[in-house]
């Protein structure tokens, strides 16, 4: 099971200084998540020096399919689960159309 960039977005990171989202995390701040998961097998060398949101993507999703256990701030540490699904995402917002 594959999860999608928007999914993967909004995950937090459970670090010291506090929680922070896959997509805002810093480079060293997501370095130090893979590092404190054990997915520094991964990646070649020691790690990514600039972790692009693709890059991201990738080794999350590579690292479910190798059964990996990932630990987010948002999911009481429940392996690889969806907190939300897509439609739960938008509930509630109107189409353009009917915001005006």
């Amino acid at each position: 099971m594959a999860l999608k960039p928007w999914e993967i977005a909004v995950k937090l990171l459970p670090l010291e200084s506090g929680p922070v989202s896959v997509e805002l995390a810093s480079d060293a701040q997501f370095q130090a998540w893979m590092d404190a998961s054990g997915l520094n097998d991964l990646v070649d060398d020691d790690g990514i020096a600039g972790w692009s949101f693709d890059d991201r993507v990738r080794v999350i999703n590579f690292a479910i399919k190798q059964g990996r256990t990932l630990n987010f701030a948002d999911e009481n540490n429940s392996n690889n689960s969806v907190s939300k699904t897509e439609p739960e995402l938008f509930e509630g917002d109107k189409p353009a159309s009917e915001a005006m």
